[in-house]
Formats: structure tokens, sequence, C-alpha cells
């Protein structure tokens, strides 16, 4: 009887597969490329890079084609870029971008504001594929990051400008409005394009808690007051933005919001959510020019704007280290935080975090440590204002510190002169 189970269970097998998995997976791959080449229009890409959608979406235009694929990207989109693709078997179909290209490598190349990088992909898995949709799953990021035809009648260059000027349109630190009948407020982080959303609900809260298996939504996290807070990863579009995946706020479904800017206001259907940003926003431009930093002690700093527009290099303290002030555009703020500023042989030399008034405690670890830059009209000059307290300890200094490569404390780093930036005061124009 075992026997003829056996045999039986072959001959079933035999029939569902009819030839080996080596064949099967060639043939898969050679209609995936038949698929990814007979669109002559292209395809647009929607990419998250980062672990968890870490710093929110972007749009590119793929067009394939004999073994060759030409992208642009939203960040420039007069910029084209032509390199090889190729269709592996790695553990299942994957879509590989290996040989360098500066556009489909962005995310995954080091730059002066993410010097390890952002966490971008170049290798994808395929997880499903048709004249509508090529679902793919970056291989490092854990990310869909899936392919759509692209409009027919209009040029890529077009389209991804309109997204672009959407991304520079858009000016919102927090939105409020009424969804579902709750009130429901949104913290917007511009940079990593996300919207945190929170409202009060005791009874959401409850099942969420409670890990109700009848609550489908996969939900962010609750409090023990009844407020509910959801997180939705976005992306620009020409008319506006769209969410990472479809999220449910008090009952209705978040996926694509129209902006406007002339009342800076989000809509989806019946939807109204009003945008804010704080009396003192500067913008990005603003922050130009040569400045007194007065700390415990004087000098006179430049701030200059980086290659890719992201925050300023400021120079003028120490000849041997510039600092990196990323911009924060949904504050209209620059954020002084912990950075790599230099290497001493193969140990490393951070320009750490300090809070001098609690203590002198310090924090090198934590690249979100450190001080927010913002305009105080009352005295005309910016100012510093503690961005992270880290351990119940703020920032109100910096001190250079060094770690060897494992990340282990070697001390205060003293081999370029001064090394203490103390008690900080403000930035005055000169």
């Amino acid at each position: 009887m075992s026997l003829f189970a056996a045999q039986s269970c072959l001959k079933d097998q035999k029939m569902v597969f009819d030839k080996p998995y080596s064949e099967r997976m060639s043939d898969y791959l050679k209609n995936v490329t038949e698929v990814l080449e007979s669109n002559e229009s292209g395809w647009i890409m929607r990419t998250y890079p980062g672990t968890g959608q870490a710093y929110g979406g972007y749009a590119f235009y793929v067009n394939f084609k004999d073994g060759k694929v030409t992208a642009r990207c939203e960040i420039d989109p007069e910029y084209e870029e032509t390199s090889y693709y190729k269709l592996t078997n790695d553990n299942g179909p994957v879509l590989s971008f290996d040989l360098h290209n500066e556009i489909l490598h962005l995310f995954s190349t080091p730059s002066s504001g993410a010097y390890q990088a952002m966490g971008g992909d170049f290798e994808f898995t395929i997880k499903e594929y048709s004249n509508e949709k090529i679902g793919l799953v970056g291989k490092r990021s854990g990310n869909h990051c899936d392919l759509y035809p692209f409009p027919v009648g209009i040029a890529p260059e077009k389209y991804l400008q309109d997204v672009y000027d959407m991304s520079e349109n858009v000016l919102a630190a927090t939105v409020d409005g009424v969804i579902g009948g709750k009130e429901v407020t949104g913290e917007v982080d511009l940079d990593s394009r996300r919207i945190t959303f929170t409202y009060y609900d005791p009874e959401e809260a409850a099942l969420i808690a409670a890990g109700d298996p009848a609550n489908e939504e996969e939900e962010d996290g609750d409090d023990e007051e009844g407020y509910v807070t959801k997180e939705m990863p976005f992306m620009y579009t020409p008319t506006g933005i769209r969410a990472y995946e479809p999220v449910k706020i008090a009952g209705n479904t978040l996926d694509d919001l129209m902006y406007h800017s002339e009342n800076n206001v989000f809509t989806n259907g019946v939807i109204v959510l009003q945008g804010h940003v704080p009396a003192d926003y500067t913008q990005y431009a603003d922050f130009e020019g040569t400045y007194t930093l007065k700390y415990n002690s004087t000098a006179t700093v430049t701030l200059t704007p980086n290659e890719d527009k992201t925050g300023y290099i400021m120079s003028g303290i120490n000849k041997n280290y510039t600092i990196f002030l990323k911009y924060n555009k949904a504050k209209g703020r620059l954020m002084w935080n912990v950075q790599l500023v230099g290497s001493d042989g193969d140990n490393l030399v951070w320009l750490a975090a300090w809070d001098l008034n609690g203590g002198g405690n310090l924090n090198y670890w934590d690249e979100m440590a450190g001080t927010e830059i913002h305009w105080v009209e009352e005295r005309n000059q910016f100012e510093f204002e503690s961005n992270l307290n880290w351990e119940g300890h703020a920032t109100d200094s910096f001190i250079l510190w060094e770690t060897d490569s494992d990340g282990n404390s070697m001390g205060q780093y003293t081999g370029w002169g001064s090394s203490q930036i103390p008690y900080l005061k403000y930035l005055k124009r000169k």
C-alpha cells in the first residue's frame, strides 16, 4: 500500500510539473523579459528605500530594450542613463541592476547627507508579472517596488518634473481634519515622506491592544488612554501624494491624497485635511550666508548649500572638518545632529551631542540626537533647541569624540586642536 501511494504521488507530481525546475524558471524569466521589453512606453517604478520605508517613496521611469534599461528619476527629471539589466534565478526569479547606474543606484550610493547610503535596492525578487503590473520586492529593504505601465503620450521628463514640482510645493508640518466622525491629527515628516496619524477611538484602541484577529488591518499602535497611531509612508505624484499601502484611518481608507497648494489642503473624496507650518518657518534658501556663531567662544561660520540641496555645509569652526546641517522641510529648520566628521588611522572621529548643563553626558551613537536651528523673530537671530532627549539628556553643546572601528569609545579627540563647542547660544547673520 505504501509503495503504491508513493508511486501515485510521483505520478501526480509529474503531471503537475512536466518540466524540470530549471526549464520552468528559464521559461518564467523569458516571459518576464517579454513583458518588460514589449511595453514601448516604459514603466513607472515606485521605489521605497530603507528598511520599513525609512525614506518614503520615489518615482522612477524605466524602459527595457535589448537587455538594457534606460532610467530617469524625479530628483533630476532631465537626466537619463542607460545600463544593462539581467533576470536571474537566486532562490527565485530576480530582476537585477547590478552594473552601476547613477540613477538606479541613487539610494545605495553614499552621499554627504547619508554616508552609509539610504538602504536602496538594485536587486528585486519578482513576485508577479502581467502587462498591468510587475510586482517586485527589494532584496535588501524588503519593500514593495512595483512597476506600472507609463502613461502613453506623456514625456517621461514632463511626468517626473510634475512629481518633483509637487515635492517642492507640498508644505506642511502637521495636518488635521475630521475622518469618520473622529478628529484626526497628523505629524508630517517631508524628509522621510511619512505622516503619523493620531486620533481618539477607545474601542479601536482596545481591539488593537487585545490583538483581536477580527481587526484585520496591521495597526501601528495605541496608548492606554484610547488614542490610535498609524504610519503612512508616501510618495509624490503629479497631483499630490500616494500611500505605500492603503491605510485605514477611523474606518476610512486613505491611499491617494490630492494636494491643493492655494490653501494647503489635502483631499480624498469628502475627506479634507488642512496643512499647517510653524510660525518660525524658514525657507531653505534663506539660510545661506555668513554668520557669527556664539557659544562659550565666538566663530565666523559660512553656511553653503550642499550638492543635493538636502541641507547646508557649515565651515569655519575648525579647519580640519566641516559640519552637515540637514534641512527639515516640514519644520523649516536646520538639524545639527551627531555625525562622523573624519578619521585618525583606523579610528573614527565623531561630533558627539553633549549635555553640559545636565552633567556632561554625551551621545555619539544616535545620529538623531542634536539640535534644531530655528528663527527667533524678537531677537533677529537663529537659536538652538534640542531635538532629541536621550536618556533624559538634552543637547546644548558638541564635542569631538573618538571610537575604534567597532564603535568602542576611545575618549575625547584632541588631534585637531580645539575639540569642544560648549553652550551653543545663537547664529546671527553678519
